[in-house]
């Protein structure tokens, strides 16, 4: 049976101690994609369109020329890819995409956008987009707002000590 290390002893705790700033900044990031995202989300359904993750896959699809395996959409998903499968079914059931054969391995799959795929993230950009320029707007307060995106990528890149 493995057995777990007490955390409990204070001998054998290291405590973190990050920058608060870096803390504050971590808190502002989830805020704030959870406020678009809800925000967002909620739009898309009184607009009667799909919801944002449906988006993520569909513009992952088309930007690879309309057709990509599974285990590379997952690349520039904005959610957990687990959901990628189950979601990728109901997708297809409401004609956004087919769940093909690859034709170079007939066990793989690979999923293809539809024209209806198409036309529903477009449609869905019109909102999204619209909603990224109006509560992004505080970014451009910044002396370059660029350099935010840039110092995040580098944050994703950073390999964990």
């Amino acid at each position: 049976m493995r057995t777990h290390k007490d955390v409990t002893d204070p001998e054998d705790t290291v405590v973190p101690d990050p920058d608060p700033s870096h803390v504050a900044i971590w808190v502002a990031l989830n805020k704030a994609r959870l406020s678009l995202m809800r925000q967002v989300d909620k739009k898309l359904r009184d607009a009667d369109l799909p919801p944002l993750k449906w988006y993520d896959v569909l513009w992952a699809i088309e930007r690879r020329g309309g057709t990509a395996r599974p285990s590379v959409v997952v690349e520039d998903l904005l959610f957990e890819p687990s959901a990628l499968s189950h979601m990728s079914k109901r997708m297809e059931a409401a004609g956004l995409l087919q769940i093909c054969v690859a034709e170079d391995d007939r066990r793989g799959r690979v999923l293809q956008v539809t024209d209806k795929g198409l036309k529903a993230r477009a449609a869905i950009w019109k909102i999204y987009g619209k909603a990224l320029e109006v509560q992004l707007r505080p970014l451009d307060q910044l002396d370059d707002p660029a350099s935010v995106a840039a110092a995040l990528t580098d944050v994703v890149t950073a390999q964990p000590e």
